[in-house]
């Protein structure tokens, strides 16, 4: 399993994980949780039933919580355990166009991106008003001029957009709720001191980087993912590395079902701690080990109480299970 794909389901199988299934050179793992039939099955997907789970992984699996987003973390341990080298990860409601990507290489040309604070990526793939879930509602109007620069960099992450019913916090959803296509070429790296926010939907990790992959357990599933990546770019920083963005190579057609009021009481930290968690990212003296740094940025967090003290011991158990499966 050198190339794996994560998702999560709490439904029966979907036409969505099965065409995921039918992709040359990629593996799918699916990670089960207690609301998933128990007889889940399908052809060419190792699925992840809670006993197994907790077989595999019993230290891992006792501290996630049930009914959880994080139990995507087992899928990922699942993944390098045999011997992945690079990790994908979606959800349940997403398709792949016939142009996802069956080469991921790290060392790329592109354009990289630079000035702003935050820069919203989806201004450079044909845009329609729309904005990454994360990103900040303080920067949403800002004009500040994006710099472009073409540069060999190293993309250890990378991102891939997702068409039509995309990852959209509820603020957009309640106020247009658009669909948006976005354009299907492109590239584009976030240069050292620029953020952009990305998901769990379609993203691409390669090896060195595994240890950033962990998704927080004790926060809001709408929050958890976001966080995730604004950390590990920052981290990605010291491992010379920088967070890539490219074309839309997914799409959504029938989403799982939200209810948007939900969805935004879900949301607020992002709304008003974000702010927040980037001076932290930006004041801290971190290094190019990926674990030493994550548990660094984590233990802060949660001194700054963006994180309760008990995620650190699964973070903690996360780093141990990982050290030893190395």
């Amino acid at each position: 399993m050198e190339k794996t794909i994560v998702i999560t389901t709490i439904n029966p199988p979907k036409a969505e994980i099965e065409k995921f299934s039918k992709l040359s050179g990629w593996e799918v793992i699916c990670v089960g949780d207690k609301k998933t039939p128990a007889n889940w099955k399908k052809d060419k997907v190792t699925y992840l039933s809670p006993s197994k789970q907790a077989k595999i992984f019993p230290k891992m699996s006792e501290t996630i919580p049930w009914s959880s987003y994080a139990r995507k973390n087992i899928g990922y341990l699942y993944s390098i355990d045999q011997g992945a080298k690079i990790i994908a990860e979606t959800d349940d409601d997403v398709f792949p166009y016939s142009n996802y990507p069956k080469n991921i290489i790290k060392n790329k040309n592109l354009t990289v991106l630079s000035g702003p604070k935050f820069i919203n990526i989806y201004n450079f793939f044909g845009n329609n008003g729309a904005w990454p879930r994360g990103f900040p509602l303080n920067f949403i109007n800002n004009k500040s001029v994006v710099k472009k620069k073409k540069v060999r960099v190293l993309a250890l992450i990378q991102n891939s957009l997702i068409d039509q019913d995309s990852d959209f916090d509820a603020i957009y959803r309640l106020i247009s709720n658009q669909k948006v296509k976005f354009m299907k070429k492109g590239e584009f790296a976030i240069k050292k001191g620029s953020y952009c926010p990305f998901n769990t939907q379609n993203t691409f990790f390669h090896l060195e980087v595994f240890p950033l992959l962990y998704i927080p357990c004790l926060v809001n599933l709408r929050v958890a993912d976001i966080w995730r990546g604004y950390v590990a770019q920052r981290i990605l920083w010291e491992m010379g590395g920088n967070l890539t963005f490219m074309h839309t190579t997914t799409y959504t057609k029938d989403r799982n079902g939200h209810d948007y009021i939900n969805d935004f009481k879900g949301e607020l930290p992002l709304f008003l701690q974000t702010n927040q968690l980037i001076d932290i990212l930006d004041s801290l003296s971190l290094n190019k080990n990926p674990s030493t740094s994550l548990l660094k940025v984590y233990k802060k967090l949660v001194t700054a109480g963006i994180f309760v003290k008990e995620e650190i011991k699964i973070l903690e158990t996360w780093l141990k299970t990982l050290e030893k499966l190395h």
